[in-house]
């Protein structure tokens, strides 16, 4: 990062800026030194191009109350428990016999029939404080029996990754641990529209990186490399922002935030792991509201609202993308005096993308006779680690012994919430800029890309950036076709495919002679 100390043993710097314009400039670096000096260099199969999914969390913060969500249909027990807060169940939108949901996440029924939307009931931490401090900071760090919690789990997942993108985890008004401690910091921001660099010391934006170059042999080379890497994220960031979208988001923070991510993907510049938090408490011990109107409803109508437009947004993009909710615990089975919940354990977990097994609620639901509660809340029958290791091996690219990294002292078990990546092919107009960007990536220190490579359209594998595709001629010009297409219609190749691995890393080559890159093994 940049330091006082750094502009004082600058001449330009003692004579030229003042201590009020550094610290002014130096805000607009804030939490951006986040590109390592290596630059990186994509690697493909010939033919197949096997593109990971981008893993979005929805951070609920303060603790979701998952049976006022998705809802138990045993009308007895319900209205002895909950009393005024009692949602009868003529009013449930149905799932299946057992529950219902919330009317106001009405916006989540498309997704449901089209099996785009899971439910996880009774899932969360294995421990059960029901303090707002630890158990939001144990799930981002997701590392329960380590005594030195450096990094959360997200970060850990992209360094078991080795994706180098300048923005690979973006976190979108995120204040979770999830995110931090990795070998690559993310990128925090508000809104990406405000995330530019007007000026800097009275230099404009493109001038910048020339200031820099004049001036870099008396700063140190790590502040050197880490502005001018800098200014490289906040290109790719504008290049984001300057997508557009029809798609009517709620007119919400937590809406324009998914609007923003959506702008993100669509930009094709590398981005695997988002992290958002929903703007709002859901923190609800008093005056939830009604079905009709309230704290709750409102919530809850935000968070399908903003989903479901996310969803439209992307398009074809929605088939490589998985969209998780977390919270720290659930809420009390008994209202409280106060026409609230009070904190409890085991809560529910929305997941959607095109790779869920969705029109369905996995999980064990305990029931809610007393002697099924611990301590009046419902019981945790799912880990979420074991959900989020189902997540990042059999959709994000990751192999199991990678996952054992990411989630240490840790047995996930296999909740089949997720299809595998081999089960869901791409679409045929998938577009090959956001496979480049998405698709799996080998640090190369010797070269750092000016531009995004695209697949190789080539018969044997290969392992460089190709900045532009030459496509195959044909004889009927056609939009829709593959870059990955034979280049002979009439004679058939011989092809195979080998698994090759690398320090939990994961890719697949094609090719009539296919070998494993550099440092890879073969999968036996």
């Amino acid at each position: 990062m940049i330091t006082e100390d750094a502009i004082n043993s600058c001449p330009e710097g003692r004579e030229g800026f003042s201590r009020r314009q550094f610290l002014r400039g130096a805000a607009l670096f804030g939490g951006m030194t986040i590109l390592s000096a290596n630059g990186i260099r994509y690697t493909f199969a010939a033919s197949t191009i096997e593109v990971p999914d981008v893993v979005v969390t929805l951070v609920l913060r303060g603790g979701f109350d998952s049976l006022s969500a998705v809802v138990p249909t045993d009308e007895n027990l319900m209205r002895k428990a909950r009393g005024a807060i009692y949602i009868p169940n003529a009013s449930l939108l149905p799932l299946d016999r057992e529950f219902g949901l919330h009317p106001a996440l009405k916006k989540f029924l498309p997704l449901w029939e089209a099996k785009e939307l899971a439910i996880v009931n009774t899932i969360g931490a294995p421990t059960h404080s029901r303090s707002h401090f630890d158990e939001i900071s144990d799930v981002a760090y997701a590392a329960y029996g380590e005594k030195d919690k450096r990094s959360g789990w997200i970060a850990r997942f992209l360094d078991v990754a080795g994706n180098g993108s300048a923005v690979q985890s973006v976190g979108i008004g995120s204040t979770t641990r999830q995110l931090i401690g990795g070998k690559a910091a993310p990128v925090n921001v508000d809104s990406i529209n405000n995330f530019k660099l007007d000026s800097v010391f009275g230099y404009k934006a493109e001038d910048l990186a020339g200031f820099i170059d004049e001036t870099h042999g008396r700063w140190t080379n790590i502040w050197a490399t880490q502005a001018k890497s800098t200014i490289a994220a906040l290109d790719q960031i504008a290049m984001a922002s300057a997508q557009k979208s029809v798609v009517t988001y709620p007119n919400t923070g937590t809406g324009q935030r998914f609007k923003d991510v959506a702008a993100l993907l669509k930009a094709g510049i590398g981005v695997r792991a988002v992290d958002i938090e929903f703007q709002g408490d859901w923190d609800m011990h008093a005056n939830m509201g009604t079905l009709e109107d309230g704290w709750l409803t409102s919530y809850l109508a935000d968070l399908a609202g903003s989903i479901s437009s996310f969803r439209e947004d992307l398009g074809v993009l929605w088939s490589r993308v998985t969209v998780v909710t977390v919270t720290e615990f659930g809420r009390r089975v008994s209202q409280n005096q106060s026409s609230g919940t009070d904190h409890g354990w085991g809560s529910s977990t929305f997941v959607a993308g095109g790779g869920v097994n969705g029109g369905k609620i996995h999980g064990k639901f305990p029931g809610l006779d007393d002697k099924q509660l611990k301590d009046g809340d419902l019981v945790v029958t799912a880990d979420y680690r074991s959900l989020l290791s189902e997540i990042l091996t059999r959709r994000a690219g990751i192999t199991a012994e990678g996952a054992a990294q990411v989630f240490p002292n840790f047995r996930p078990e296999v909740l089949s919430v997720m299809k595998h990546l081999s089960e869901t092919p791409l679409p045929e107009n998938f577009p090959t800029k956001v496979q480049t960007a998405l698709g799996n990536v080998a640090y190369d220190p010797d070269r750092l890309p000016t531009t995004a490579p695209v697949a190789s359209a080539t018969p044997t594998p290969t392992i460089s950036p190709v900045a532009n595709e030459s496509p195959t001629p044909t004889a009927t010009p056609s939009a829709s076709s593959s870059p990955s297409a034979s280049p002979s219609p009439t004679k058939k190749s011989s092809k195979k495919t080998i698994t090759c691995v690398k320090n939990g890393k994961t890719i697949r080559v094609t090719g009539t002679n296919p070998k494993c890159p550099t440092g890879y093994k073969i999968k036996k």
